[in-house]
């Protein structure tokens, strides 16, 4: 593909965006180069110059981002939410995390779990230690847990660690875990992800159709089946 635009994102967007690709290139003629990072990285990374047609991130972020004149905010669109999930190993017992007990009795009893390095600006990082200290653990789960940047199923799927927690989406990337599914509604957190035409674009049509692809109505079962909820 000689032509291409830059889309800078979460992870959790890559299955997503990876499914609709043939699509957009067929109606646009332009294939898609992926750079990732934590919401608060995009915004980062935005700031520090480096080239883009589309950035994604959180609405505060892209609306920042618009009052900087990095991004044109005329473009925005609401394009999917993030939800957490937890992952485990092929061979690891798979228990029923529905309710917050269950979910609890899983963390638990699982010999180690891994997640995001909140020094990286994770949000599931920063929201697992809230579920933690929520359901009263934080002590008991210091012990047996490990963290690093990137997507932490990998972990799983070497045999590092038993379970990992993330952005539903992102653990789905991974093949060789286990999805048990996401975080009960009681503990979970519902991330919107905004999208916006890069000022700096040379490829500004391009980069409107490919937000308005993931804005739309028929991205919805797409992004659902990467692990996403689709935008309201």
């Amino acid at each position: 593909m000689s032509k291409t635009i830059k889309l800078v994102t979460t992870v959790a967007m890559q299955g997503a965006v990876d499914a609709l690709t043939p699509e957009f290139t067929k109606a646009t003629g332009f294939g898609i180069e992926m750079e990732f990072g934590p919401p608060s990285a995009c915004v980062d990374m935005m700031r520090q110059g480096i080239a883009a047609d589309v950035v994604i991130s959180t609405p505060d972020g892209i609306e920042a981002l618009a009052k900087e004149g990095k991004v044109d905010g005329a473009s925005a669109k609401s394009v999917a939410r993030m939800i957490m999930g937890l992952a485990v190993g092929l061979n690891d017992p798979k228990p029923d995390i529905s309710t917050a007990a269950g979910f609890k009795a899983a963390l638990l009893a699982t010999k180690s779990i891994i997640h995001a390095d909140p020094a990286t600006g994770s949000p599931s990082a920063a929201h697992f230690i809230k579920v933690l200290n929520k359901l009263g653990i934080t002590d008991e789960m210091k012990k047996k847990t490990t963290t690093r940047a990137g997507v932490v199923a990998t972990a799983v799927a070497s045999g590092e660690c038993h379970m990992a927690v993330q952005q539903l989406a992102e653990l789905k990337l991974v093949p060789g875990v286990h999805v048990l599914g996401p975080f009960p509604d009681e503990l979970q957190n519902i991330m919107p992800l905004t999208a916006a035409v890069h000022s700096g674009s040379q490829a500004k049509d391009a980069a409107n159709a490919l937000i308005a692809l993931l804005a739309s109505s028929g991205a919805k079962p797409v992004m659902e089946k990467a692990g996403l909820l689709a935008a309201v």
